[in-house]
């Protein structure tokens, strides 16, 4: 047996059994509240905190988020993983994304995805109804917990709200007519002659802005918009390609400019601006249904297959691993 001595190092210190008993636990002790404190403090949120190991001689305690000590939540993952409860802010105004069934249910591509959401968190769902044009600033104003639909990742929205990093939709953007109104191509809607229906606050306002900056704009919200062209009240609306085929279905005299989509854009959940657990968490969330095909199945049952028998792109979101 070799007579090397073995020594414990930490921080440059000796730990070797040559230490007294009551020298190496006072140095033991010394560590234990410097790295646990500092762990600790590294941490944002309580959910987070609860992957920390105790600092050596610190008591055990639950690692149940609870709310900090002005009775407020550091997170919404933290506030609904102890309430059981998560409020979505929603528009209910977006058939087939997101309305209501006839008694009065929310439903539809995103509601099936929030549900899910919620579901995996072991929370209750709450409908906060606000119009689509208010609701950045209502999370901003603490109004619910999150979205409970997806909005497109618009630079400007990123200073109110924290949009999560995986898309729950791509939506193809495309031109719908009036009855009996026809354009061999787009750049015809750029004069003053022209009416182009948009909804109020969203990426395609935005859109007609850079596009067809003659043309006069409607802002309504999206169903008065839809029926503002199917009354012959507007010439056109870029719209969703997920509206199209019920506009259409209610309307048949309506088309639609056929061709590559006028733009694209990627939509997503919301949460609070700075919540990193809770974006996370949806982050993780999103990639685990994607890879399962969640998406792609609510997506070609409530908008995919209808869209594509119009002639229209309609992209399924998918794990690029699966292709």
């Amino acid at each position: 047996m070799s007579n090397t001595k073995v020594v414990n190092q930490v921080g440059g210190q000796d730990l070797s059994p040559e230490l007294s008993v009551p020298d190496r636990r006072k140095f033991i002790k010394g560590a234990g509240l410097l790295f646990g404190a500092g762990a600790v403090s590294a941490l944002a949120t309580p959910a987070m905190a609860a992957l920390a190991t105790p600092a050596m001689g610190a008591p055990v305690t639950s690692n149940l988020p609870s709310a900090n000590a002005t009775g407020s939540y550091n997170s919404v993952l933290d506030k609904v993983l102890a309430t059981k409860e998560i409020s979505f802010g929603v528009d209910l105004g977006f058939a087939p994304l997101q309305y209501k069934k006839a008694d009065g249910t929310p439903t539809g591509y995103i509601v099936d995805l929030a549900n899910k959401l919620a579901a995996s968190l072991g929370a209750t769902p709450k409908w906060v109804e606000i119009p689509f044009g208010d609701l950045f600033a209502g999370q901003a104003a603490g109004k619910f917990d999150m979205s409970g639909i997806a909005a497109t990742i618009k630079p400007e929205r990123a200073q109110k709200v924290l949009f999560s990093g995986a898309p729950a939709f791509v939506e193809s953007n495309v031109v719908l007519f009036k009855p009996g109104y026809k354009v061999s191509k787009l750049s015809a809607l750029n004069s003053s002659s022209v009416t182009i229906a948009v909804v109020l606050g969203s990426s395609q306002e935005s859109a007609a802005q850079l596009l067809y900056p003659k043309a006069k704009l409607k802002r309504l919200s999206n169903q008065a918009a839809l029926a503002d062209v199917s009354a012959g009240r507007s010439h056109a609306m870029i719209v969703g390609e997920f509206s199209v085929a019920e506009a259409i279905k209610s309307n048949s005299k309506l088309t639609v400019f056929k061709g590559k989509p006028v733009f694209v854009d990627e939509n997503s959940f919301f949460m609070p601006a700075g919540d990193i657990a809770m974006k996370n968490y949806v982050d993780t969330w999103l990639r685990y249904e994607t890879s399962h095909n969640t998406l792609a199945g609510l997506w070609d049952k409530y908008v995919g297959n209808s869209a594509r028998k119009l002639g229209l792109q309609s992209v399924s979101v998918t794990s690029a691993w699966s292709a």
